[in-house]
């Protein structure tokens, strides 16, 4: 039992590494699309409050009332799917630093409509709006942007080296670390949902 935990330890320790040494290596990168994500997320803030007049809470616009089983399974996988499509999309970017921009620009589009959203949930449904996008929608949207940028900028690390050492290693690396990335999300969207159904929320989905 000591041994199995042991190496538990080592796992998660070695994981822990590797990300730090990833934003170290890639940190001139993973500044840039953060910067990026900053400033497409406070513009999206900025849309929804000049144009927060032209919407109106009986329009629904977008939003989904998570009070029923029904509706909560239907909003669970349509954010799920969200999540992997673009995921997958990350995964086929990172074959070349040419589709870089393409990358990038799924990321920022992302926080442009996280930041547009969260800012017109609060204008319409005010102090609900405002706990459900602090305590639910912001943190865990916050944590799919850092597992999608994470996962991105390894994978091209990996698709990088692949090409200078074409090994079974690296293939089955990038295999783990794309099931890994689907595990973490698949976490995040269920605990997000799990939040959503206690305070039985009204929800516009960042899809």
């Amino acid at each position: 039992m000591n041994m199995t935990r042991n190496n538990k330890n080592r796992v998660f320790r070695n994981a822990f590494d590797f990300i730090i040494d990833l934003i170290k290596e890639r940190k001139i990168a993973l500044i840039i699309f953060s910067s990026l994500m900053i400033i497409t997320f406070i513009t999206g803030i900025i849309v929804a409050v000049k144009t927060k007049g032209s919407y109106d809470i009986n329009d629904n616009f977008g939003v989904v009332n998570i009070s029923s089983n029904s509706i909560s399974a239907s909003s669970f996988f349509t954010r799920l799917f969200s999540m992997l499509l673009i995921t997958l999309l990350l995964f086929g970017c990172s074959f070349t630093k040419w589709f870089s921009p393409v990358a990038l620009l799924l990321l920022i589009y992302r926080s442009y409509l996280l930041g547009l959203y969260i800012s017109l949930m609060i204008a319409l449904y005010g102090i609900s709006g405002v706990i459900v996008s602090i305590i639910v929608a912001l943190p865990c949207q916050i944590v799919v942007l850092a597992i999608m940028t994470l996962f991105y900028l390894t994978m091209a690390k990996t698709f990088r080296e692949n090409r200078c050492y074409q090994t079974y290693k690296t293939s089955k690396q990038k295999t783990k670390l794309l099931l890994l990335a689907i595990l973490f999300l698949l976490c995040v969207c269920v605990c997000e949902e799990i939040l959503l159904l206690i305070f039985n929320a009204k929800v516009i989905l960042v899809i």
